[in-house]
């Protein structure tokens, strides 16, 4: 599982122009789900993304957490994130996960993320989504679970 998390000022979701989910100041977390995933990568990023400290305190040091600043999480499925694009022009895909077990991945995430004390939104798996994000800082981390 690849995560690319953003600190964001602000996200929303868009879905055939309409608008599906929308947080205020937090993280966008893009999520790639890769072949041999399991459940236990999910509750690693749960942990990771509720405890690392993405936030600036008063001296501008990254030392706060996404709960202790009471901030919110968006959650968006991007199986782009596992690209291979060493050789010629164009992307493989080989290391993604299939559509099914991606799927049934991040149901898994979003349940786990209901029984947990997170504020979060979330796109819609596998749609054609219109993301805007207002980067904070800008501060971006690439996370492999």
């Amino acid at each position: 599982m690849q995560a690319l998390v953003q600190r964001v000022s602000s996200a929303e979701i868009s879905i055939d122009d309409l608008l599906h989910a929308k947080i205020n100041c937090g993280l966008l977390a893009f999520i790639c789900f890769e072949l041999g995933d399991t459940v236990a990568a999910i509750d690693k990023f749960i942990s990771k993304i509720s405890s690392f400290c993405f936030f600036d305190d008063d001296s501008r040091i990254l030392s706060s957490n996404l709960k202790e600043i009471e901030g919110e999480l968006m959650i968006v499925s991007q199986f782009t994130l596992a690209a291979v694009t060493k050789k010629g022009n164009k992307a493989s895909f080989h290391k993604a996960a299939n559509t099914n077990d991606a799927r049934a991945l991040y149901n898994e995430l979003i349940l786990r993320l209901d029984g947990s004390s997170i504020n979060y939104q979330s796109g819609r798996f596998g749609a054609d989504m219109n993301i805007s994000l207002v980067n904070n800082g800008p501060v971006t981390f690439s996370f492999n679970f």
